[in-house]
């Protein structure tokens, strides 16, 4: 029993020394694709919160006057966003790669898209985008759907916060655009 502890610390240090270390390109990508989740884990969040507080004209407000700030706040750690090809806010068209993944994509079912995982070379070196897609959930249709199944407030909200809005239409399951992240490859 007295050498299980030393045992354990060796068979430790064993399997980090195993594995390899991870290397410039991996590193990238990994960090592009934990900044993508993040910030849709938070707009989803606070969306969803919102919802629950005061219906999806609470949802909708939260995003129009939330949204663009948490964004600014996450690419203070570098390149991120969102963009479709029907927008709801015409400043999240992202940069032309996003855009030439959803001409290339279309529209359809989310589950037929694609995610993006490469390292590509850029003007400044390599970088690693991560792109992935952005499924329409049960909720997302009370904003997202068929405009004449909303409710009066609902239209309201979103004609008044968005009266250019692209960002309807859509049937449980399509894809709604992509969340991407670029990161530069350190070597």
């Amino acid at each position: 029993m007295g050498n299980a502890p030393m045992i354990m610390l060796w068979l430790a240090a064993a399997a980090r020394a195993a594995t390899p270390a991870e290397s410039p390109e991996d590193r990238a990508l990994r960090v592009a694709t934990e900044r993508a989740r993040t910030l849709g884990g938070a707009l989803k969040a606070r969306v969803v919160e919102a919802m629950a507080a005061g219906g999806p004209a609470a949802a909708v407000a939260a995003c129009q006057q939330e949204a663009p700030a948490r964004t600014a706040a996450a690419q203070a750690t570098g390149p991120v966003g969102r963009a479709s090809l029907r927008l709801r806010n015409p400043a999240n068209t992202g940069p032309e790669w996003v855009q030439a993944w959803l001409r290339a994509t279309g529209e359809g079912p989310a589950s037929a898209a694609t995610p993006v995982r490469a390292v590509v070379e850029g003007p400044q070196g390599p970088v690693a985008r991560v792109g992935l897609p952005i499924a329409i959930e049960g909720p997302c249709l009370l904003c997202h759907g068929d405009p004449a199944a909303r409710d009066p407030a609902t239209a309201a909200a979103i004609h008044a916060a968005y009266p250019q809005d692209a960002a309807n239409g859509y049937a449980l399951g399509d894809l709604r655009g992509l969340l991407w992240a670029e990161e530069p490859v350190r070597r």
